[in-house]
């Protein structure tokens, strides 16, 4: 079987141990390679992703790996307002058309800023709604019995937002914010990656729709 390789500009420590030891795995068995690297310098933290920082990784790897593909991880929750898309969506879109515009808007920049580099076949543009620690919200027993909390309030946010990702974007209520409120010993990059795994990648397909497009995007290329 043709591998592929994708470089995955990741946010934070967070999603590069979600995606080396959660996602790869499950992946590559379909002879999908991902190698997370974390946006910026080496030592950033998560939490400021300006797009100029993303450009420069994204060219990179267009310049530096011609026969891989690249792809990110970015939590809406953390774009500056000036990235690519951000400032036009409407009040009313939907979790998955804000992503949806702001990746096809990044697909657009990048296009422009490096011409001659096959952006439009080589770059998968993703954007995480709102933050990783939806995806986490993906089963509700699982979360609550890890957590140590009733399963009750976990089902009362799934039932107030409908789905895992429509989980917002406040400052007290994105999903790591009320996770915290859960259980105040919660500790992203360990328990993100003991519950994901506890959790099952099929489980957050299914729960997750736009994750879901993303790696269906994944699996459709063709090899390199």
């Amino acid at each position: 079987m043709s591998s592929i390789n994708v470089n995955v500009i990741v946010e934070g420590q967070t999603e590069k141990t979600f995606v080396r030891d959660v996602l790869a795995p499950e992946m590559a068995y379909k002879g999908i390679f991902l190698h997370p690297t974390q946006i910026g310098k080496p030592g950033h933290k998560g939490g400021n992703v300006r797009f100029d920082r993303a450009k420069g990784d994204i060219g990179r790897f267009l310049k530096q790996w011609p026969g891989a593909y690249i792809s990110t991880m970015f939590d809406y929750f953390r774009l500056e307002s000036s990235w690519p898309g951000n400032m036009n969506i409407p009040g009313s879109a939907t979790a998955i058309e804000k992503a949806e515009a702001i990746e096809a808007a990044t697909l657009e920049k990048i296009k422009e800023s490096f011409p001659g580099h096959n952006v439009d076949g080589r770059f998968i543009p993703y954007i995480e709604m709102h933050e990783f620690e939806a995806l986490l919200f993906s089963d509700v027993s699982i979360l609550a019995n890890k957590i140590g909390v009733n399963e009750v309030k976990i089902k009362n946010i799934l039932d107030e937002c409908q789905e895992p990702e429509e989980i917002n974007d406040g400052p007290d209520t994105a999903p790591s914010k009320r996770l915290i409120s859960l259980y105040s010993g919660y500790r992203k990059v360990a328990m993100g990656k003991t519950i994901s795994e506890a959790i099952g990648i099929q489980q957050i397909r299914d729960k997750c729709s736009h994750f879901n497009g993303w790696l269906t995007k994944l699996e459709q290329l063709p090899p390199k």
